[in-house]
């Protein structure tokens, strides 16, 4: 026993030995090694470098480390080609595959990781690579398998063993970056601006016979820049090899040449919860009111291009501008320039000094300051421009609003639609049943006016007063919206269904809607087969019999009722489907036309989700039932012509009065009168 116990012990000193000398020196140009993560071995799959982790994996490979003109390059053995990186991320964190090509080539760092110095069983990892900064990495959710990222924390995916050396010829690899470094013939992107304006030249090294149809990737692009080159080049020796290439600017925002004379936004950090402002010391409020948001202190301009940077001023005082200041955002005297970033949710603003992003620093009551993350949410701005404003305050009541999505001077027909999503009267449902339907309609001419009414209600009447003092609004201001008062339907989901037919039968004559459109609507007050959350919300725990029957719009339709548009679940769990037949029966008892659409679904609250199962069939059959309105919307009234005031040189007013310079589009005011403007 003690002999096999020394042998054991024996065996184990060996292995252990084994394992900490395993670890291989990788050596340039006359080697090529296996590489392997924890996570698995690297290989090529598809023009990409990829790892066993990925379930697409095929091909094992060895890479040689290729030393040329103080660069190291990464080169596959298997496929003769260089690694470099995708064009373009592969998702909105910002990480990118690596491809397996002969062009781009772009250089790799190897350094060296001290984390598992002591681990035997990992000491083999010693290595981890980058290019341009960006750390290759094998991880899980990349569909290639291996990618390259800013995540700098050493750990199971991004150290490498090089192992299982054997011996190699790089005359092949050398030669490939020689014709592709050297070949002798130097081509120069001379890049302008619509103008003519030449923004900057770049020499590139060509190939002979090489036709330059477009920037190549090694082309250094500038943020939100459209590159496009008219006539291509084929490239030849022993000439000037010039290539003209246009840059078009697609920022983000409208720049403004004179300030006076600008487009103003308000900006927001942290997904839009944080909006900036130019208080003392430059902060972020979280919770601003809508009356913060119109205030110059909140209001931000731009001048310049993805060129030259960007300066941006606050309204408060344009003699000033944001600028960096140490750790902080100030502003101050003078021009200071910012850097563009793109990212998909936004963009960010960079210190031309060292690079970094302004960021929210995780707290909205400390001034803003630094950070050099692309992907933080905390970085990212989003904006909108002051004057597209979607709320109007209605007069009947402190909660009533309407927000405005005018059709388009292509798009108008003279019409518009009232829309009122649900929410059981406890509250105002999503965009689902609101703003998600204006494309849509927009596109079949409508003028789209969302409403958000009181809820709950203070009194049973108080939605439909909001209902009315939307419909008044529509109406009063038709002309200068380009509508016809005549030609304004309602359309309502739920509880938003019932404030929409209660609107169609509880008005007469200018008042009543042209149509209603039901989305499985609440129709009636009847205990036996209310909603009854809406009913309780609405009239209360012990509603008299006569209030009851008041609000059961089944009860109260009328030859003069306009025609309806319907579409329920025949299973619906929530509002039973016996709220539609029982209307659809009154109106049809009363001659009034209804077009309907039973869905056999169990499901509630779908509106305008393009993943329900009959979103598609929806879309269709109401936009075939509203072209079908237009001979007899047309016959009612011809629709008005868009206000010739959109031409005039005159001041415009914002609806809540902030006067916008040269506005491109929304709902504005001028001489009293609301308008629409391109």
């Amino acid at each position: 026993m003690k002999h096999l116990r020394f042998i054991v012990l024996s065996l184990l000193a060996l292995l252990s030995s084994a394992s900490l000398q395993a670890a291989i020196t990788i050596t340039e140009n006359t080697k090529a090694y296996t590489l392997k993560t924890q996570r698995g071995v690297l290989g090529t799959q598809d023009g990409y470098l990829t790892c066993t982790a990925n379930t697409s994996y095929k091909n094992q490979g060895k890479f040689a480390f290729i030393s040329y003109e103080d660069n190291k390059y990464l080169y596959s053995v298997n496929d003769k080609k260089f690694t470099c990186c995708d064009a373009a991320p592969y998702d909105a964190t910002g990480f990118y595959n690596v491809l397996i090509s002969r062009a781009p080539i772009e250089p790799v760092a190897v350094k060296t990781s001290t984390l598992y110095a002591n681990e035997p069983t990992k000491s083999d990892y010693k290595y981890y690579l980058t290019s341009n900064g960006k750390v290759f990495n094998t991880r899980y959710s990349t569909n290639k398998g291996v990618c390259l990222n800013t995540w700098t924390k050493e750990d199971d995916g991004n150290l490498f063993a090089a192992i299982d050396p054997v011996d190699f010829d790089p005359a092949e690899a050398l030669a490939t970056l020689e014709t592709f470094f050297h070949s002798g013939i130097e081509v120069t992107f001379r890049v302008k601006d619509v103008n003519g304006k030449l923004l900057e030249e770049q020499k590139l090294s060509g190939i002979e016979g090489e036709t330059i149809r477009s920037v190549p990737t090694t082309f250094v692009k500038h943020a939100y820049t459209l590159y496009s080159i008219d006539t291509p080049l084929t490239v030849e020796k022993d000439k000037e090899n010039l290539v003209e290439v246009e840059a078009v600017f697609q920022m983000p925002f409208t720049t403004s040449p004179d300030i006076n004379d600008a487009h103003w936004y308000n900006l927001s950090l942290r997904n839009g919860e944080d909006f900036c402002n130019a208080n003392p010391g430059y902060k972020c409020n979280d919770n601003p009111s809508a009356d913060d948001l119109m205030s110059d202190a909140y209001q931000w301009a731009f001048q310049g291009d993805p060129y030259d940077g960007i300066v941006v001023y606050n309204r408060s005082n344009t003699a000033q501008t944001l600028r960096k200041s140490g750790e902080l955002v100030v502003l101050g005297d003078g021009t200071y320039k910012w850097n563009l970033a793109e990212h998909a949710n936004g963009f960010l603003l960079a210190a031309p000094e060292d690079g970094r992003f302004i960021n929210v620093y995780h707290s909205s009551d400390k001034h803003l300051s630094f950070w050099n993350n692309a992907t933080d949410a905390n970085s990212i701005f989003s904006i909108n421009e002051v004057g597209i404003l979607s709320t109007v305050k209605l007069e009947s009541s402190a909660k009533a609003r309407l927000q405005l999505f005018p059709a388009s001077a292509e798009q108008a027909k003279g019409r518009a639609m009232l829309v009122i999503p649900g929410g059981g009267y406890a509250y105002v449902a999503g965009s689902s049943e609101g703003s998600d339907w204006a494309p849509m309609l927009n596109e079949l001419g409508y003028t789209v006016a969302v409403l958000t009414y009181t809820t709950p209600p203070t009194a049973p009447d108080m939605p439909l007063k909001d209902g009315k003092a939307a419909m008044k609004y529509l109406r009063d201001n038709a002309e200068l919206l380009g509508i016809s008062p005549a030609q304004i339907g309602v359309m309502g989901f739920s509880a938003g269904g019932h404030l929409a037919s209660t609107i169609a039968t509880h008005t007469t004559g200018d008042e009543r809607p042209a149509f209603q459109v039901l989305f499985y609507p609440v129709i009636t007050m009847d205990a036996s087969y209310t909603h009854q959350g809406s009913r309780d919300n609405l009239l209360g725990t012990n509603p008299s019999q006569a209030l009851v029957d008041l609000y059961s719009n089944e009860k109260q339709v009328t030859a003069e009722t306009p025609r309806a548009y319907l579409c329920w679940g025949t299973g619906d769990r929530t509002v039973p489907q016996a709220n539609s037949l029982n209307y659809i029966t009154a109106l049809e008892n009363a001659n009034v036309p209804v077009h309907t659409l039973p869905l056999n679904v169990a499901n509630h609250g779908y509106g305008f989700k393009t993943d329900f199962a009959y979103h598609t069939q929806i879309v269709s059959d109401l936009t075939t039932w509203l072209q079908s309105l237009e001979p007899i919307l047309d016959a009612i009234e011809a629709p008005n012509a868009l206000t010739s005031a959109l031409s005039e040189k005159v001041t415009y007013y914002n609806l809540i009065g902030q006067r916008v310079e040269r506005p491109q589009h929304g709902v504005f005011v001028t001489k009293g009168k609301t308008i629409i403007a391109k």
